[in-house]
């Protein structure tokens, strides 16, 4: 997942946005290459997790991403230049709005990525079709959609792995 990131060449002094960030494994890899990263989490055990990794260039905020929070905490003044979200956007009861928080925060040329479940129906998660349009209603004008991995989980199940790349 991270070498995906990379080859994105998007990480490289950037200001960076964790969505749903957990206890930051991912901001934690990007931290050395990043200029600066807002972590958001709604779980306050999860950002105490990501604090206990003491990253300088990394703000952890515990809420939910909401316009409100964009309008009024001050990690969020200024655009980002990357969104990632892992493992976060299958599981919102409304990706559509997230994306569009996350559309309105980007800079210029921001990219948002993120990797979810791939779903066999709207009602499981995320699939390629709703992905993409919520993505597109969000004012997204150039989308990529993939699968890049599969992940065989402990029961044996194999899980594809929805990478979407979306540009501003």
């Amino acid at each position: 997942m991270f070498q995906e990131l990379l080859a994105l060449n998007k990480l490289e002094v950037a200001r960076v946005m964790d969505f749903g960030c957990g206890t930051g494994l991912l901001s934690q890899r990007m931290a050395p290459l990043a200029r600066n990263i807002v972590a958001l989490d709604s779980s306050e055990a999860m950002i105490e997790e990501l604090d206990k990794k003491l990253l300088e260039n990394v703000e952890p905020v515990v809420d939910e991403l909401t316009r409100g929070l964009v309008a009024q905490h001050p990690a969020f003044r200024g655009q980002f230049d990357l969104v990632v979200a892992s493992s976060v956007c299958g599981f919102l009861d409304d990706f559509q709005e997230a994306a569009s928080i996350i559309h309105s925060l980007l800079d210029v040329d921001g990219v948002f990525v993120h990797w979810d479940w791939l779903a066999e129906s709207d009602k499981e998660g995320l699939t390629q079709e709703s992905a993409h349009s919520a993505l597109h209603e969000a004012g997204f004008v150039d989308i990529e959609l993939s699968v890049p991995f599969e992940i065989t989980l402990a029961d044996g199940t194999v899980a594809p792995v929805l990478m979407g790349v979306a540009y501003k």
